[in-house]
This record gives C-alpha cells, sequence and structure tokens, in this order.
C-alpha cells in the first residue's frame, strides 16, 4: 500500500471511531411517519384547496364525494401519497397532471379540512416522497 493510501485509510478510521453513528444517521434517516390525525396541513392551505377545488373541479365532482364518510372509506389503511399520486396523475379529467404540485396538497389539505382533521402549524408537503409517510388512518368510531 503506498504511502498515500495508507493515509487515506488511516483518515478514514479515525473518523469512523472518532464521529457517532448518530451524525451519519441522521441526515439519512427516513422521514418519521405520520397520520393525517397529527396535523399535517394549515387552514389557509385547506382554504387555497377550497378555492381551487371550486374552481375546477366542481363541474365534475361534488365536495362530499370525496370528505367524510366517503373519504375515509376509500382510503383508510393508505397514505396520502396514495390519494396524491392518484389524483395528480388522473384529474383534471380533462388535463391530468395539469396542476401545480402544490396545488394537488392545497386541494388534499381542503379534504382532510372537511373530513374533520385537525390543521396544524405546518403545510402539506407537495413531494410524493414526503406525502408517502402520511398514513391515512381513521379512528375507530
Amino acid at each position: 500500500m503506498t504511502g498515500k493510501r495508507r493515509a487515506v485509510l488511516s483518515a478514514l478510521v479515525a473518523i469512523a471511531v472518532l464521529v457517532p453513528p448518530a451524525a451519519f444517521s441522521a441526515q439519512d434517516a427516513p422521514p418519521t411517519p405520520t397520520s393525517i390525525r397529527d396535523g399535517v396541513f394549515t387552514s389557509d392551505q385547506a382554504e387555497r384547496g377550497k378555492r381551487l377545488f371550486q374552481q375546477t373541479c366542481t363541474s365534475c365532482h361534488t365536495t362530499a364525494e370525496h370528505t367524510g364518510k366517503n373519504f375515509e372509506s376509500r382510503w383508510n389503511g393508505s397514505t396520502v401519497g396514495d390519494l396524491f399520486d392518484l389524483v395528480s396523475n388522473t384529474m383534471p379529467e380533462n388535463d391530468p397532471g395539469g396542476l401545480k404540485a402544490e396545488e394537488y396538497a392545497n386541494i388534499l389539505a381542503f379534504f382532510l379540512s372537511e373530513s374533520g382533521y385537525k390543521e396544524g402549524a405546518r403545510e402539506l408537503p407537495s413531494d410524493l416522497e414526503s406525502l408517502k409517510h402520511i398514513r391515512i388512518d381513521v379512528p375507530a368510531k
């Protein structure tokens, strides 16, 4: 082994021994799964979603189709990512995928709000990977 390789190897070993594993794993750890019951959207976001739903979706859909008991029976056990994936790839019917990711997230926040879920301090994210970690788990009644 050359002197340079030995020096690099020694430096890597020193880092591995001296730096705690948590310093590496915290950055690489997947997001903690959450639930829609944890307040995953804001009231402002839900309001934007309501306006957008009224402008874009009510020519074909009613709010009741996608909220309350209908929402719960269709999506319980899934993730918000599953719902986002379906909606963002199939709606609007005349222009599937025609809205921005943030607009789809706003509409989903509206569905959650209308279904009686509490708001939180942070907006519902608009990236599929984050949304896959938010469970739709309906409380037993």
